[in-house]
């Protein structure tokens, strides 16, 4: 059972009123060497700015709820996530809350997205190597039926009308198996936290950078800074990326780029995801985002499109209260932007 740390302090005072034992023991100190100075050095020093600018927001609102941040313990990074309220006026006012060592809930999280990440880019893969050969053999069924017509070999006819269903299921099953591991994305609730986004796509990268040879298309990922924190459903997020990532596969030739740059800016975050692809017609820009869009297009390869697609996109980057808009020129390549929050 985790065990909250409990405290209260007096704003006016500036001293701290209750500390429980939880609290005590976890940062190992006692109430006479503790003050809010001493907690802010036990920060993390990439979470500094951010637990400043949270405790002024708290200041004004009254009220913290949720936040989390890495506090080094014995020169290891734990977890904590704080919730806290202000009562009281004039003199009187004090800061009640508590927190909580998150340390294993994180890492069973980052195991699970990560494994999450790896299974929607292996996905994006496998469809893209699979639909390409078992289209090819749909195509040389019907050569085939035309080449056989005059013969009359109903064995033969049989054979190859059996090839030519055997494709078309295929094809269809990896479609549905496929769109179905996106569609559901629509119903399910949005939980944000603060991620860091290099570390996080570059590692969804990395398995198509294993099957770069394989998929004939080369691939590039870098940042204006090591490190770039922002707040986002990590799951859904990273799907969204993947699914630009396996947007660009099906749009660019053999030989081809698709590169990921991730900007931080003074007030926003913006990744943008670049490919050398063969665009889109100037007459789908205005209704690329739309649901059963009339821009869906077959793949180089013969991939499918549902239509959905980029409407899900889109709804799931505004759920983040960010915005996504794209430029692009046939035969040159097309780049989607996604710009969130600081």
């Amino acid at each position: 059972m985790t065990h909250l740390l409990c405290f209260c302090y007096h704003l006016t005072d500036q001293k701290f009123l209750f500390l429980n034992p939880a609290f005590k023991d976890f940062f190992d100190t006692s109430d006479k060497d503790i003050s809010p100075q001493s907690l802010y050095q036990k920060v993390h020093e990439e979470d500094r700015e951010f637990v400043r600018k949270q405790v002024d927001k708290f200041l004004n609102s009254r009220v913290l709820s949720g936040i989390e941040c890495r506090i080094m313990k014995n020169n290891a990074e734990c977890w904590l996530r704080f919730d806290a309220y202000i009562a009281g006026e004039g003199k009187d006012v004090v800061i009640v809350g508590h927190a909580e060592d998150i340390s294993v809930y994180r890492q069973h999280n980052d195991n699970m997205n990560r494994h999450n990440s790896k299974k929607n880019a292996i996905l994006n893969i496998l469809a893209h190597d699979l639909s390409g050969p078992i289209g090819v053999v749909g195509n040389l069924v019907q050569l085939i039926q035309k080449e056989t017509s005059e013969i009359h070999n109903e064995r033969l006819d049989e054979y190859v009308n059996m090839i030519g269903k055997i494709s078309k299921k295929s094809i269809l099953m990896i479609r549905n198996f496929i769109d179905q591991e996106f569609l559901e994305s629509e119903n399910v609730t949005l939980v944000k936290k603060r991620v860091e986004l290099v570390s996080k796509i570059s590692a969804t990268l990395e398995e198509y950078l294993l099957m770069e040879k394989q998929l004939n298309i080369n691939f590039d990922c870098k940042a204006n800074k090591d490190k770039v924190y922002t707040d986002i459903d990590e799951d859904k997020f990273m799907q969204v990326v993947n699914n630009l990532i396996s947007n660009a596969l099906k749009f660019t030739p053999d030989g081809g780029l698709i590169s990921i740059f991730i900007e931080d800016r003074e007030s926003s975050v913006r990744l943008a995801i670049s490919d050398t692809g063969i665009g889109i017609p100037v007459k789908f820009h205005s209704t690329l985002f739309e649901k059963f869009t009339n821009a869906r297009r077959t793949g180089l390869k013969g991939e499918h499109s549902n239509g959905l697609g980029m409407s899900i996109i889109k709804t799931i980057v505004e759920w983040h209260e960010g915005k996504i808009w794209f430029t692009s020129e046939e035969n040159k390549g097309t780049t989607f932007y996604i710009e969130l929050p600081r």
